[in-house]
């Protein structure tokens, strides 16, 4: 078994052999030792405090609402579309993408990776690829540190940066320090490794990437390439669909599973549904949510 694979193992069943810490005032994420057959290992845990968790977090902060049970049907949607073919390769690596900054990919791949972890049969790893602009840190009340970048550079191992939310069975690989090379990093035989070994050691986990937006670098295109298929968020009523339509014909060459519609207004929300409208499909699918407020 690799160093990945004992890693991504290690975190996904820590809660089960090691018993959570508690967390210090200041909110600093803990290292944990582990028992003696591990003791080569250490991984960060981070039990997150739903008090500083983002409002737009709603799978967290709301999980009772109609937004909270528009992403559960997202989640249900997903895992009928990507389900094990007859030649049994899951499609379990998903990237959430954006043509433009402001549109609300990062929100949907928090909530979205929550409502997956929350579901009893699946475990669920979140990295946050948005190597320039990372944000999946704070959203979530948890403290900057390594992450993905200082992987793929050689500077850490992998168990250094992994972090066990104990939000359900949510692992977290955070962006950790804007490297000057991001594209490169993305690119690079390191990062096709990780996720190539991280697909494969498991048959019920589910992978979901934060990209940088489409149109505005080539990092996305360079991790599209890695994936099994694309969510591309688009805010309703202020993205142009001539802009759609070209970040759509940039990714021409990965499968996009369907469209979530963002920051929906309220006269459209009202005159469908009383809070939302949801309809989704194989080919191109829509999932209309609320307002985010411009959050990425």
């Amino acid at each position: 078994m690799s160093r990945i694979e004992q890693a991504l193992e290690k975190a996904m069943h820590m809660r089960d052999s090691v018993k959570r810490p508690a967390a210090d005032m200041n909110g600093d994420v803990k290292t944990i030792d582990r028992t003696a057959e591990v003791t080569e290992f250490q991984v960060r845990e981070s039990i997150v405090d739903v008090s500083q968790v983002d409002k737009h977090i709603v799978c967290l902060t709301d999980p009772q609402s109609p937004a909270s049970e528009q992403y559960r049907k997202l989640r249900a949607r997903i895992l009928a579309t990507t389900h094990t073919p007859a030649d049994g390769d899951l499609q379990n690596t998903l990237m959430v993408a954006s043509a433009d900054v402001g549109e609300g990919k990062t929100i949907t791949s928090i909530n979205f990776a929550i409502a997956l972890a929350q579901e009893l049969d699946h475990t669920v790893l979140l990295v946050d690829a948005d190597l320039r602009k990372p944000s999946v840190h704070t959203y979530l009340g948890i403290p900057a540190g390594p992450g993905l970048s200082e992987y793929l550079l050689g500077q850490v191992e992998l168990p250094d940066v992994l972090i066990n939310t104990g939000i359900g069975r949510l692992v977290l690989l955070p962006a950790g320090t804007p490297p000057d090379n991001p594209s490169e990093l993305l690119s690079s035989h390191r990062m096709k490794d990780l996720v190539q070994e991280m697909k494969y050691r498991y048959n019920d986990r589910y992978i979901i990437f934060d990209s940088s937006p489409i149109l505005v670098s080539s990092d996305a295109l360079s991790l599209s390439s890695n994936v099994d298929g694309i969510l591309l968020v688009v805010q309703a009523a202020k993205t142009p669909e001539k802009v759609v339509k070209k970040a759509v014909s940039v990714l021409k060459d990965t499968p996009i599973l369907g469209v979530v519609y963002n920051n929906v207004p309220d006269y459209l929300g009202k005159s469908l549904h009383p809070y939302y409208y949801y309809r989704y499909g194989r080919e191109a699918g829509e999932t209309k949510t609320p307002g985010n407020n411009g959050k990425k």
